[in-house]
């Protein structure tokens, strides 16, 4: 949509030109400054005029995150409002993981009035910043601050625009209160980001495509390394494409379903066997000091930023790069290999009668096999028993690679490392997706950080109910075994309970959702880990209430399951049926 209706307010020009670019919800937070939106939004409406839809949340990391979640599923912008500088602050971590996953969202915050006939409360005095966009100017491609001289429909549109060019994120807009509802008027059409011009990236440089063509088909042992190809369900089919038509070897990671989980190209070998590397979208494709290339390795680098320039000091070396589109870069390789005959024919006859593994290896059986405690593992095991195609799954605590997803679009993680990620980032999944069954996958200290409070109220005022894991072992790994790692003959290991690393006792999770009037459970055994997904969905499909299942498995350190130690009080021991 590039056009629109005059609006009567700054802020019914910021709807109008989001509408008109694509935004689709405001995930708000309320505030003194920001409630012309609220106006704006209510005459929108009233009129019959396009404006994103206003969803109330109750925490301001969970509206970013789950417009993350929004973006995730729909690949369009989406835009949050916070309240001045302390709702902005409130964003968090949330605002590190905005950047790294590369969200475009607009990310608004008010600002105080200015003027004397306006401020009257003291608050207005201690919100008033001197420079309000510098507290998330690291994390953002662009920020602004409106002003009642400017065209309120143009900056959004060109903040947008910015959020929506190659390598998308974040975007920051600061509303002062007298400028939101400053009466303007726009002309028709109403500026879009997509009237503005959003560019595109083609395959890349034509020398660095053909030589990395060369490479692969002439190569003893070639391997691409991705992290974020499955963004593109286009990118998905070509690299599969290009991995079965070259015998080429693939280490995806679990950002995206990079490569369908039973293509039989993924590969979990070390670096230093492949003699050709190619990274394809991937900001961190090896840690030196963990393992890198061998020497005498070619490495090719293509991507959106193929230098990763968000980063200070990168050491990563490589023999070419080109800044591509993935899905673009992919199809040129593939053409400039039919075009060039076989290349090295043997070579790719031998790579491709023995691909790596037929499927990533599945953990544990079925249930009626499974004895003992629950274990990361056997948590895995049940959700690749329990997972339909289509459903999503949010995670950030232990590796998915025995839960199979073979369907692009329908597995996601963070990108970046600030906990606290995967509930909210699963309910604006769901609600993008129109009610797709949504699991999310996290730790006990991630859930906390999550404000599970918010989390459950926003699923159950929008019906967009998810079932939740908690892999609950009793504390932070960084407070614990990295403690252990780091200090191992230190004294806070020595104690029964470590101080900043253990959550002892253990909060009864289960019991706070049933409070919320949600669906909650606890689950010691093992062997009650798939009838007790399968309550869970029938709790969202059928009640419409989110669910949660409060997993234990061993505590840190101590591995301990007692509940004793790990319960809140005598009347939680032993309680395994929810």
């Amino acid at each position: 949509m590039t056009g629109g209706p005059a609006a009567a307010s700054a802020a019914s020009a910021v709807l109008a030109a989001a509408a008109a670019s694509g935004v689709r919800r405001l995930w708000f937070n309320s505030g003194s400054e920001l409630t012309s939106f609220q106006e704006a939004s209510a005459q929108a409406r009233h009129r019959g005029e396009p404006t994103p839809e206003v969803i109330t949340c109750p925490h301001e990391h969970v509206a970013l995150t789950a417009a993350m979640g929004e973006t995730m599923v729909s690949g369009q912008p989406s835009m949050t409002a916070a309240h001045a500088d302390l709702g902005l602050l409130h964003h968090g971590g949330a605002i590190h993981n905005a950047m790294w996953g590369d969200h475009p969202i607009m990310i608004m915050s008010g600002y105080p009035p200015t003027r004397t006939e306006s401020r009257n409360s003291p608050v207005f005095w201690k919100q008033q910043r001197w420079d309000q966009g510098s507290i998330v100017r690291q994390y953002v491609k662009w920020d602004y601050k409106l002003s009642a001289l400017d065209d309120a429909a143009l900056v959004v549109a060109r903040g947008l625009q910015v959020a929506l060019a190659p390598r998308r994120g974040p975007v920051y807009l600061a509303m002062p209160e007298e400028v939101g509802r400053y009466p303007v008027v726009t002309g028709d059409p109403v500026p879009s980001a997509q009237r503005l011009g959003i560019p595109t990236l083609g395959a890349g440089d034509p020398g660095v495509v053909s030589e990395v063509a060369r490479r692969l088909t002439t190569a003893r042992r070639p391997v691409i390394v991705t992290d974020r190809v499955g963004v593109d369900p286009r990118a998905v089919a070509l690299l599969a494409e290009l991995a079965d038509t070259l015998g080429v070897e693939v280490r995806a990671s679990r950002y995206r379903v990079n490569l369908p989980d039973d293509n039989p190209w993924h590969t979990s070998a070390s670096l230093d066997e492949f003699d050709v590397v190619i990274v394809l979208d991937h900001p961190v494709p090896w840690m030196p000091a963990v393992e890198r290339p061998r020497d005498d390795a070619w490495i090719g680098w293509a991507g959106p930023d193929p230098i990763e320039s968000r980063v200070p000091l990168y050491e990563l070396r490589a023999d070419a790069r080109t800044t591509a589109d993935p899905a673009a870069f992919l199809a040129a390789v593939l053409a400039e290999v039919g075009a060039a005959g076989p290349g090295d024919a043997d070579a790719v006859r031998r790579r491709r009668q023995r691909p790596p593994s037929a499927a990533p290896a599945r953990a544990g059986g079925g249930d009626a096999a499974v004895s003992g405690v629950p274990t990361p593992a056997l948590i895995a095991a049940a959700l690749d028993r329990h997972l339909r195609p289509d459903d999503l799954l949010t995670w950030e605590v232990f590796d998915t690679a025995a839960v199979r997803r073979t369907k692009p679009g329908t597995l996601f993680e963070k990108g970046g490392s600030s906990l606290g990620w995967s509930v909210a980032a699963a309910t604006g999944a769901s609600m993008a997706a129109g009610g797709a069954h949504a699991v999310a996958v996290t730790g006990d200290g991630s859930y906390l950080f999550g404000s599970p409070d918010s989390c459950l109220w926003l699923q159950q005022q929008h019906d967009a109910p998810v079932v939740t894991v908690v892999v609950n072992n009793g504390g932070y790994r960084t407070g614990t075994t990295t403690l252990a790692a780091h200090y191992p003959d230190g004294l806070a290991v020595t104690e029964p309970t470590v101080i900043g690393g253990h959550l002892t006792p253990s909060p009864d999770f289960a019991a706070h959702a049933r409070s919320q009037g949600c669906y909650g459970e606890r689950v010691v055994r093992a062997a009650d880990l798939t009838a007790a997904l399968d309550r869970a969905r029938t709790a969202v499909a059928r009640d419409r209430v989110p669910a949660v299942l409060d997993v234990w498995v061993p505590e840190h350190l101590t591995g301990s399951m007692d509940p004793g130690r790990r319960a809140r009080s005598a009347h939680d021991e032993g309680n395994t049926d929810g």
